[in-house]
């Protein structure tokens, strides 16, 4: 079980460091554009770069709020159980973002599979843009799975 949270624990920081480097880098970039299209000649890649940023940063920062918790819950009608019926919860809670991020990661790795084109400002394939899908959905299977995990043994430990 210690290894399992260790990993978790670990792609949670890598992915939280990732994210603050892509949305340092947006704003780098964004200010490099701005700057040169007053001063210069605009720069014909910067918005498809930020835009490719956010988008990565959303889906590697939707694993480190999972992990978290920091995502919205309805606590009102759960806190009216005893703590063992809340535990339940907890758990189905977390098999059910399980189920689901299956699904999707199902259908996101169908989605790149399907992507040919090139972006239209980069020699990079869509396929690799659109593969934030499976790795954030991926991480995120792998949390619901843990956290579920910890919620049954009872050795869930709070980063």
């Amino acid at each position: 079980m210690k290894v399992l949270q260790k990993i978790s624990s670990v792609l949670d920081s890598i992915f939280g460091f990732l994210v603050v480097i892509m949305i340092g880098a947006m704003v780098i970039i964004t200010t490099a554009q701005i700057i040169c299209r007053v001063w210069f000649t605009a720069l014909s890649w910067s918005e498809e770069v930020t835009r490719f940023l956010l988008i990565w940063a959303t889906f590697l920062g939707a694993t480190c709020v999972y992990r978290r918790s920091g995502n919205i819950a309805i606590t009102a009608v759960q806190t009216m159980f005893p703590e063992n019926v809340q535990k339940l919860l907890r758990v189905l809670v977390h098999l059910i973002c399980f189920c689901l991020f299956a699904a999707l990661l199902y259908y996101g790795v169908k989605y790149c599979n399907k992507q040919v084109r090139t972006a239209a400002a980069l020699p990079i394939k869509m396929k690799y843009i659109y593969m934030c899908l499976p790795i954030g959905l991926g991480v995120c299977m792998y949390h619901a799975f843990v956290m579920m995990l910890e919620e049954i043994t009872g050795k869930g430990g709070k980063d």
